[in-house]
């Protein structure tokens, strides 16, 4: 479950509804909250935020950019290395060419002084990505040694650059690579998901698997809640698939409705293919990610679900 602390209109949660997720989390026996936004650290009760779920014992996990203000560094360098996990997107930028010199010598300033606390990631948006660049980044920082990768997947709400499905195959062997690579100086590759099987071939699979790669081809409902309580699929989904429960809501019950409403479009899968394929027909990959197979039937797009009360069951 990801909980927004504020968006892109700067418009930021407040202190009780931010106690109200806490309580739901403890009703749902999570003790990892996850802080998403727009950027989190801008909230302007961030400090107390993560004062109040440290009393909860929460294990904390903020998204972040990176260009992160000193008065929000300062709180996340004072949280335990053990205690807190700060992903950090190395390629979000505010040019739409990409990160700046400045802005990547302000998020290496940043991933020093946070170490171990740090988790760099990358999203592919486009099949000629680089990504030699984040060895240097982890080994020079200190910060943990994992790399998360992800793909970008359209966002149905609006207009993103995002990685076609056909050029999945375009980054397969690059990742397959870098991952044995990474793993030459005890760097592990983590895959984010939507993630497909067949963008890899047996050769390439079988680098990720020396590389100790983790392959789960998974897009399941991530919960993320935004301001209002609304609760989504995953933000790509924000403004398709959505419910509004009660307050004695647990996660599982969430999931569960969630997964119900997209099980119609599950059976697609992101291309012609996978109807037919064995690995999606015996669930050992889904599909893809569930925004891609929506931009599939774009010219007669599914109508936004939004699950009542009652189908929860509570």
């Amino acid at each position: 479950m990801q909980t927004a602390i504020g968006d892109h209109a700067q418009t930021f949660i407040t202190l009780d509804t931010f106690e109200a997720r806490l309580d739901a989390l403890d009703r749902s026996g999570i003790d990892e909250i996850r802080l998403i936004g727009g950027e989190p650290t801008l909230h302007p009760q961030f400090p107390a935020l993560i004062e109040r779920a440290r009393r909860r014992g929460k294990h904390l996990v903020v998204f972040t950019h990176g260009l992160i203000s000193e008065r929000a560094l300062a709180v996340l360098e004072a949280i335990p290395v053990d205690a807190c996990t700060i992903l950090v997107n190395t390629n979000a930028s505010r040019h739409i060419d990409g990160p700046t010199p400045d802005e990547q010598a302000r998020r290496r300033a940043v991933l020093l002084r946070l170490g171990a606390r740090a988790l760099p990631g990358f999203t592919i948006d486009t099949p000629g990505a680089a990504l030699d660049f984040l060895l240097s980044l982890a080994l020079e920082t200190g910060c943990q040694p994992k790399i998360r990768l992800g793909l970008a997947q359209p966002i149905l709400s609006g207009r993103n650059r995002y990685l076609h499905p056909k050029q999945y195959p375009l980054v397969g062997q690059p990742i397959a690579r870098f991952a044995q690579a990474a793993a030459q100086y005890g760097i592990t590759v983590e895959l984010d998901c939507g993630f497909v099987r067949c963008m890899f071939s047996e050769t390439e699979l079988e680098m990720l698997h020396a590389a100790g790669v983790e392959t789960a081809w998974r897009c399941s409902p991530i919960l993320d809640v935004g301001i209002d309580g609304t609760i989504m699929h995953c933000f790509s989904l924000g403004s398709r698939v959505v419910l509004r429960p009660t307050d004695s809501a647990t996660a599982t019950d969430l999931r569960a409705a969630l997964a119900d409403q997209v099980r119609p479009y599950r059976a697609a899968g992101i291309y012609k293919a996978c109807s037919s394929c064995s690995f999606k027909l015996t669930g050992a990959c889904t599909g893809g990610c569930l925004s891609a197979t929506l931009q599939r039937f774009r010219a007669s797009p599914a109508p936004r679900l939004v699950v009542p009360e009652e189908v929860l069951g509570i």
